[in-house]
């Protein structure tokens, strides 16, 4: 069952990120941000599912790859938990962003360009 859960949430997530890009090909971009940030989340959620059998419940980007991080530090894979943190390090205003997308594409008034 677990194996069908990951499966779906990596579809969904594929199926979100055509989504994004298409919007952004057609202007779309405040949705293209929306649905990238969806696409990042499921996908992340589907490889801690698939390596740790956990569930994540929170909404952050950083914060669910900080999770990843920790869950894999704690199995021993520090090589990648560090790729992972410095990844966060090196991204931070583009995963903030993406983050803030997810609120401003449903709430917010707020125009994005190219």
């Amino acid at each position: 069952m677990s194996g069908k859960r990951v499966e779906r949430l990596k579809r969904r997530a594929l199926r979100l990120l055509e989504d994004a890009r298409a919007d952004f090909e057609q202007g779309f971009y405040d949705l293209s941000c929306f649905h990238s940030e969806q696409a990042l989340q499921l996908f992340v959620q589907a490889i801690v599912f698939e390596l740790f059998a956990k569930e994540y419940a929170g909404h952050g980007l950083r914060e669910l790859l900080g999770y990843l991080s920790k869950l894999l530090r704690e199995s021993d894979y520090n090589e990648l938990a560090e790729r992972i943190d410095e990844h966060i390090r090196n991204n931070r205003s583009l995963l903030v962003d993406l983050e803030n997308s997810y609120i401003d594409a449903r709430y917010v008034d707020f125009e994005y360009d190219k």
